[in-house]
């Protein structure tokens, strides 16, 4: 017994259990719903804090392997990301993204840690890489239950939650396939060369290019446009270089024959899945969905583009610390061109940074992630002999490390931790397999004092925020049950917290639903204190004005709204008509008129096109009144309004009942 409680206070056994904890992370992360949910953040923390705190009190005698130009990059991403949340002009929201950006700088130099011990750095690379695969694996075999079994018309692996009919996420699998095929590559094929003798290794050569075969099919049917040009810019560049440096002919032949048999693997497995949901379901058409001709048009490429710009615009305005953390979503919507063309970023991860965290926070990014990868790139061109197909482990994982870089380009889904934590991972190894020996490490004291310092703190702050997280999450789990009593009492518990969200709102509208119009007011004013970008809190402040009698107030304040929100919610307009209304200033309904009608035709065509699933949202019932009120107003107009207000009831009705009579699902 006393042996065993010495193992417990000793140094492996606390290297050991980090050890675990990262792999844990790695593999769950992924596997639920892709790491997408708050406690995953959460996770995130906990894990890497408390593994850096283990390494620098149990590895005081080692030397530093972490290169002192990663190690400054990497934390004054962390310092510029707390900077701009401190003075954050959305600081509801922002929290999650402050803890994830310090967590994965501490995973980052575990890893490199980890993977540096120079008598088991085979092992422990080689041990990380398998984790990676076989929980790719995993989730494609979950993913192919969910593509055949379920109504969702799109492959998502892992990264869905099915609580919500709409929270499946096949761009972010896409993106996860490009981090990984190439690491699945190298593990399944590293010993290639060795399965070319009897049948019986060949058969066993056949399986393995079968289960890469598979991970490609599970890309293919993802249906995820920028996920396909990316993976053929991936492919042709591997290609490119392997071909380049194998000269012989019996190397070129034997890896395009690898090729070609994975390849043919791909295209039957996905025919075969997709023979498998027509049984049940509609597949969706390849040839639609990559000329542009499916549902969404060319809608999600313009939006795209728009995206780009008003980052940009905002980028102009903000450009040392940016607005903040998450705050894209808040600042972009008076930039808007069109109906619910809005999102939580900017589609791009250099913009999304520059425009949250500053210029400067976007540059240290792109030279933390560049400088592995030039390194690779170098180490490459030196070495003729380190491209072979299945073995060249450094090259494959720099194809991964810059497919991500390159699909967050068009479609940012670092936010999905499964995602961050492996591709921090992975760019640890590859600084592993690419650092010179004569690199300028940080001192062991300087790393030490700081990032102990740094998981202290993010521990700290994780712990304070978690425990108000969970009174809220009652809260919200109260207010859906329609308790709106107890869901008051756990929210005013959960007040005190930073990272709030929409906690404030929901506090706002029991208020007011009550008709407690001052606490209703105060609870708002607690919100203005954290965020005056949001169109939701000005409306409610109109709707409190104009309950309160405060007619012009509510006029002022359903103005500001409707110049930040006009395209996101129809109430709005309905408010300022009422507010119009109340003051009986008819003339300035009139000559509103005109931009009135041009953004209800917008709406029309939303609600026809369902554009964002806008058919099954609450703006259809807004359209209607804001129509019958029109029509009520302008009796010679009347019949338009009737009609654009039948027809939307109408598309709305056929939208909602297709998804409640979609065939039931055969798993939930």
């Amino acid at each position: 017994m006393s042996s065993y409680f010495r193992f417990l206070r000793s140094t492996s056994f606390w290297c050991q259990v980090s050890t675990w904890a990262v792999f844990a992370l790695l593999i769950g992360s992924v596997l639920w719903r892709g790491g997408e949910s708050l406690d995953a953040a959460w996770i995130l923390t906990g894990v890497a804090s408390l593994s850096t705190i283990i390494w620098h009190c149990t590895n005081k005698g080692k030397g530093e392997s972490v290169p002192v130009s990663l190690w400054l990059c990497a934390i004054g991403l962390s310092v510029l990301t707390a900077l701009s949340y401190y003075h954050s002009q959305t600081s509801n929201y922002g929290v999650d993204e402050v803890l994830q950006t310090g967590s994965l700088a501490l995973l980052l130099f575990w890893t490199i840690r980890y993977a540096s011990h120079t008598e088991l750095q085979e092992r422990r690379i080689e041990a990380l890489l398998k984790a990676l695969t076989l929980v790719t694996f995993i989730a494609c075999i979950v993913g192919s239950a969910v593509y055949v079994l379920q109504p969702v018309n799109r492959f998502v692996g892992t990264f869905f939650d099915y609580r919500f009919h709409t929270d499946y996420w096949p761009n972010a699998w896409g993106q996860y396939v490009l981090l990984t095929w190439p690491v699945c590559l190298y593990t399944v094929l590293k010993h290639a060369d060795a399965l070319l003798g009897s049948a019986k290794q060949r058969f066993q050569l056949l399986l393995r290019c079968c289960a890469l075969g598979l991970l490609l099919s599970c890309l293919v049917v993802s249906y995820s446009r920028a996920s396909f040009l990316v993976f053929a810019v991936q492919v042709a560049a591997l290609v490119g270089v392997l071909y380049y440096h194998q000269r012989t002919k019996r190397c070129i032949t034997r890896s395009t024959q690898l090729l070609v048999a994975i390849g043919l693997c791909a295209l039957l497995l996905t025919f075969a899945m997709n023979t498998a949901r027509s049984q049940l379901y509609s597949v969706q058409n390849m040839v639609q969905k990559l000329t542009l001709q499916a549902a969404e048009g060319t809608s999600s490429v313009t939006e795209r583009f728009a995206f780009w710009g008003q980052a940009t615009t905002l980028t102009k305005e903000q450009p040392l610390l940016g607005f903040g953390p998450y705050s894209f979503r808040f600042v972009q919507t008076p930039l808007q061109q069109g109906v619910l063309q809005t999102s939580d970023h900017a589609h791009n991860v250099l913009l999304k940074l520059s425009m949250e965290r500053g210029i400067f926070a976007a540059l240290l990014f792109a030279v933390l992630v560049g400088m592995p990868l030039f390194a690779l790139g170098k180490r490459v061109k030196a070495n003729p002999h380190c491209a072979n197909l299945g073995s060249s482990r450094g090259l494959l994982i720099g194809r991964g490390i810059f497919g991500v870089l390159l699909h967050n380009m068009l479609d940012y889904n670092l936010q999905f931790v499964g995602i961050a934590a492996t591709f921090w991972v992975l760019i640890a190894l590859l600084s592993v397999e690419c650092n010179s020996q004569n690199s300028i490490k940080i001192s062991r004291w300087c790393s030490a004092s700081v990032e102990i310092l740094l998981a202290v703190a993010l521990l700290a702050f994780a712990l304070y925020e978690g425990s108000y997280l969970a009174i809220s999450s009652l809260g919200r789990h109260a207010e859906a049950a329609g308790d709106t009593v107890k869901a008051m009492q756990w929210y005013d518990k959960s007040a005190p917290q930073f990272f709030t969200r929409d906690l404030h709102l929901s506090r706002t509208k029991i208020h007011m639903d009550n008709n407690r119009l001052a606490s209703a007011q105060g609870t708002l004013d607690e919100y203005f204190a954290q965020n005056e970008h949001d169109y939701r809190a000005w409306k409610r402040q109109g709707d409190i004005a104009l309950a309160d009698g405060k007619h012009q107030l509510a006029l002022e304040v359903y103005n500001r709204a409707f110049t930040m929100g006009k395209y996101n919610d129809v109430g709005i307009m309905h408010g300022l008509l009422r507010a119009y209304r109340a003051l009986g200033d008819r003339q300035e309904i009139t000559r509103k008129k005109p931009m009135f009608d041009r953004l209800l035709q917008e709406y029309a065509d939303a609600i026809a096109a369902n554009v964002h699933h806008i058919a099954l949202s609450p703006n259809v019932e807004e359209f209607v009144g804001v129509c019958n009120t029109l029509a009520r107003m302008y009796r010679k107009d009347a019949p338009r309004y009737e009609v654009m207000a039948a027809r939307a009831d109408h598309h709305a009705r056929v939208e909602r009942g297709r998804i409640q009579s979609r065939p039931p699902g055969y798993l939930w």
